[in-house]
């Protein structure tokens, strides 16, 4: 219930300080922008738009929402209350997840895609949301500015963003799906053009895994470098 209840208040949070309301605007440019593209470039536009939602934008948005947080004084209160550690991440992954994959399936509703698998579409966006969520917070360990945690996520965006391009017909080798963002971004191409059940099977166990170490290392990281300095 404690869980339940931290996901309420975190969505209304985000609700409060406009984070929908700017993913509703930036649907709306999305859609916009689609509308105006060839069928051929949208089938590789529109995975690449629905992938970089929970992802840049998930990564940004923990950061803001994490940082709001401190200057509100919530991380003090986090400490006294019977809130633990773990259910305060888990609900900040919950609640980012569900707006993103409220604006993957509109995004894809609204292109009028004709092949989606929406099973498969859903499972890549929570992947994907809760990877990129999880890391936005071991990067803002430290970090007491907007600015300072911008500067921080550049390497990593580098790190996990641009490996990605090499599924778009770059240089690429399949020791690149070690990388949980190719590896995301992999399941995410197959929603839209199809891929096979081991594949599936394969990415999505992966994908598991690496939130599941994701989630240890950020209670650590949280629980050591955030909660300790307030």
């Amino acid at each position: 219930m404690r869980l339940l209840h931290a996901v309420v208040a975190d969505i209304r949070f985000q609700l409060k300080h406009g984070f929908y309301l700017v993913y509703a605007i930036i649907t709306v440019m999305y859609l916009i922008i689609l509308s105006f593209l060839p069928e051929n470039i949208l089938s590789i536009a529109l995975p690449l738009i629905v992938f970089s939602d929970p992802s840049v934008l998930g990564l940004f948005f923990i950061g803001g929402i994490i940082l709001m947080e401190k200057g509100q004084g919530v991380l003090m209160v986090l400490v006294v209350s019977p809130l633990r550690t773990s259910e305060y991440i888990l609900s900040k992954v919950i609640s980012l997840t569900i707006v993103s994959v409220l604006a993957a399936f509109a995004i894809t509703w609204f292109s009028y895609y004709p092949t989606v698998n929406w099973w498969l579409l859903l499972v890549a966006t929570i992947l994907t949301s809760g990877i990129f969520t999880l890391l936005g917070i071991m990067i803002n360990a430290g970090c007491n500015t907007v600015n300072q945690y911008m500067l921080k996520t550049i390497p990593y965006m580098l790190l996990f963003i641009l490996p990605c391009f090499a599924l778009l017909g770059f240089p690429y080798s399949e020791f690149f799906v070690i990388i949980p963002s190719v590896a995301a971004l992999k399941l995410m191409l197959g929603a839209y053009h199809g891929i096979s059940g081991f594949e599936i099977t394969t990415l999505a166990i992966y994908l598991f895994g690496i939130n599941f170490i994701l989630l240890k290392l950020a209670i650590t990281t949280f629980e050591k470098r955030i909660v300790c300095q307030d």
